[in-house]
């Protein structure tokens, strides 16, 4: 891997990084105790090009890189976890969109996240299948043209504010190839969402469950072909991988950088916090866990960009990630002491984000087993 950013990336840096510390740093402790997220800072970062990252130029949208997204994803998590998520989710959910869509739904949908500030919201999971899609239960039985939708979706990012979701849901027919994708608005008869889910982490992205009773669409929601769906959500699994890898890796270095200048400050039987070889030493596995999330991270978005298969990569990234991000909370939290585990300051946000993180998209479990998966075949 050429490990130099370019100056375009680099650009995109300096402008995510100058946002990030006016519009988001600033009220970050204010949203996460609210547990509500700022619609305006989308809009901000829509007039940047800063959002739907996966959509293309030809529909109006940013057409970056794999690198250039993850060092905004990356920038923003370190100003807030939360507001990273819940921008990042409308570019997850929209890529089954531009990998399987019609040029109908891609002029309508893509652009209409791009032009008219639509958000949509990824209705995948579900409370008795996690990430194991042979468990779904959703399903939709063909109906004339179109298509019948009944279950449930827990846990959609952006659902209580979200356009239109794109829906996995079982089609019938032979296993393997019974999963297809939907689009469906919001205002469709059948459709309700569920109240905001309250959480310890990642409060600024609000999540609701979705139901689906009688869900009536037509036959232009198929997102693809009948039985498309395994191979959609395979390839969203690992773009959200890369930028759930991203995020982390934001959170973990912001926790270090307090943590340390809390300690450079602090002054403890006459020296600096810092002189002691206990912190010193937690410091070091924090430089070290944030310096290995940044280069499995951006190793990964590098391969992707060369259109190479990521999947285990992408999962080591999630992984090393996560892992370092938790770390970096908990031994910020431990360096602050008593301030530390105050809500005054950001290191418990950090902790809580960074636990979420561990969880959401395929917990650091499922991530060890695409890794062992890889490395046996």
């Amino acid at each position: 891997m050429y490990f130099k950013f370019n100056e375009e990336q680099e650009a995109i840096r300096k402008m995510v990084q100058d946002f990030r510390e006016k519009e988001i740093v600033p009220l970050a402790p204010e949203w996460d105790e609210a547990e509500c997220f700022p619609r305006e800072i989308l809009a901000k970062l829509d007039d940047l090009g800063l959002t739907n990252l996966s959509v293309p130029e030809e529909y109006d949208g940013p057409g970056v890189d794999f690198v250039s997204a993850a060092v905004i994803m990356e920038e923003l998590a370190y100003g807030c976890a939360g507001v990273t998520l819940a921008t990042g989710n409308n570019t997850i959910a929209l890529y089954p969109v531009v990998l399987g869509g019609s040029q109908e739904q891609k002029e309508q949908y893509l652009s209409g996240a791009c032009n008219d500030g639509k958000l949509a919201a990824l209705a995948l999971y579900e409370a008795e299948a996690g990430v194991d899609l042979a468990r779904m239960a959703l399903t939709a039985q063909k109906q004339g043209e179109g298509y019948v939708l009944n279950g449930r979706k827990g846990y959609v990012t952006n659902a209580p504010f979200a356009d239109y979701f794109i829906v996995f849901a079982k089609t019938g027919g032979e296993k393997g190839k019974d999963l297809s994708v939907f689009l469906v608005e919001k205002d469709t008869p059948g459709l309700s969402v569920g109240p905001a889910i309250s959480k310890l982490g990642l409060r600024a992205a609000v999540a609701a469950d979705v139901v689906f009773e009688n869900v009536s669409v037509g036959a232009a929601s198929l997102v693809g072909k009948e039985g498309d769906g395994y191979s959609l959500a395979a390839k969203t699994f690992d773009l959200a991988r890369l930028f759930i890898a991203a995020i982390a890796a934001g959170v973990a270095r912001a926790a270090m950088d307090y943590a340390a200048k809390y300690a450079k400050e602090r002054i403890i039987f006459g020296q600096p916090l810092v002189e002691l070889e206990a912190v010193r030493l937690m410091l070091a596995r924090m430089a070290a866990g944030v310096e290995a999330s940044k280069l499995l991270t951006y190793q990964a978005a590098w391969l992707r960009d060369e259109g190479t298969p990521v999947e285990g990569r992408g999962a080591m990234a999630r992984y090393i990630a996560t892992e370092a991000a938790m770390q970096a909370g908990i031994n910020a939290v431990q360096i602050m002491g008593g301030y530390g585990y105050s809500r005054k300051f950001p290191v418990e946000k950090y902790m809580r984000d960074a636990k979420m993180l561990q969880i959401i998209e395929g917990d650091t479990l499922a991530q060890q087993v695409y890794i062992a998966a890889e490395l046996l075949q």
